[in-house]
């Protein structure tokens, strides 16, 4: 009976252990192939080097940059324990808390962005700049990076969050530090609040246009009619606005990554803010395990996300997987990649959106 009790007590942390595994291998992979597509079709084709895609390129380097954290997470999950330092774990989960206000910037930036192609289409070309997207994308690193982690910050909690700090001195309930709450604001409120006035203006615009451009067009039918009625071989032809609709399905494209985002991080951010205010007892270790995974899948969201609005990126990701597939065959690589370079140029041309298009 003692042998029975044992083996039953052993096959569900068997089956724990191994399902975990398989989720978080799963995550990792798709993270690492999603965002290396990413960066690799905005290096390696030309057409995709547009502003926007710069902090699309420099978004996926984020969500790169989270796989250390992912397998470090992993591997002490599996473990049962962290086996790597008190002074790593801290600084390991100073990176992740980083590297996620990081990409909650990189969104912000992307909604202004956003915003002004939509607001001042004429003038975006001379606004947005690419010496002025890199030195936001350098501010936006150097920031996150020096004010998150100044002595004010509280890095026993952020291990204790992550998972890998001691249970004996996470007991010792300390006192409440403001600093948590002041990047909270600084990091998670303000950049939201940004991004939902700057998409409601985006599509108060958007929509204003298109209802402007459809009475001009209603107007050309109207005419066009008449002069067909006078003269059927001169027929006149009316022009779409396929400038503003590729704008709207690029903020629809965006409001879409925001949204992903806020799913993956809000179950995190909020159970990490009530394990602060309330203490470790309330928020069991495994809800804050769970809800850190949640959020580490938002890091392969959006690659999809851009394959599938998204018809550039989409033949690009195609383009270097038929590539990368016949790469064993060197002899008929060679030939079958040079001449796809040559449909992929023929398809670029018909595909080439303005260099102020994003997603």
């Amino acid at each position: 009976m003692a042998e029975g009790r044992t083996d039953e007590s052993v096959a569900p942390g068997t089956v724990q252990v191994v399902v975990e595994l398989i989720v978080f291998i799963f995550i990792t992979l798709a993270t690492l192939t999603g965002n290396s597509l990413v960066v690799i079709s905005v290096i390696k084709f030309r057409h995709l080097r547009t502003n926007t895609n710069f902090i699309l390129l420099s978004l996926a380097l984020t969500d790169l940059s989270m796989m250390l954290i992912m397998v470090l997470n992993a591997v002490t999950t599996v473990t049962g324990e962290w086996i790597f330092g008190e002074w790593c774990c801290k600084a390991v989960a100073s990176i992740g808390l980083t590297l996620s206000f990081i990409s909650i910037l990189h969104l912000c930036f992307l909604s202004v962005d956003r915003y002004i192609a939509i607001h001042k289409p004429l003038r975006y070309q001379f606004i947005v700049t690419r010496r002025r997207v890199i030195t936001f994308l350098s501010l936006i690193w150097m920031s996150a990076a020096v004010i998150v982690n100044i002595p004010l910050a509280n890095f026993e909690f952020r291990a204790d969050t992550y998972g890998c700090a001691d249970r004996k001195s996470t007991r010792t309930n300390k006192p409440s530090s403001p600093y948590i709450f002041f990047l909270v604001a600084l990091f998670v409120i303000i950049p939201f609040a940004i991004i939902f006035l700057s998409n409601a203006l985006v599509f108060k615009t958007a929509f204003k246009q298109a209802r402007q451009l459809s009475r001009v067009e209603k107007s050309l039918r109207e005419s066009s009619a008449d002069i067909c009625d006078q003269d059927d071989t001169h027929p006149v032809k009316t022009t779409e606005p396929h400038s503003l609709k590729r704008e709207i399905k690029s903020a629809r494209t965006f409001a879409l990554v925001v949204g992903i985002f806020l799913f993956c991080y809000t179950p995190f951010y909020t159970a990490g803010t009530y394990r602060k205010i309330a203490g470790p007892v309330k928020v069991p270790p495994i809800v804050m395990l769970v809800t850190m995974w949640i959020a580490f899948a938002n890091s392969f969201c959006n690659p999809i996300v851009y394959g599938l609005r998204y018809a550039p990126f989409r033949k690009s990701f195609k383009h270097l997987c038929s590539c990368c597939g016949k790469r064993g065959f060197v002899e008929r690589r060679n030939y079958s990649c040079t001449n796809s370079n040559f449909s992929w140029r023929r398809e670029r041309q018909e595909t080439v959106l303005s260099r102020n298009s994003a997603l």
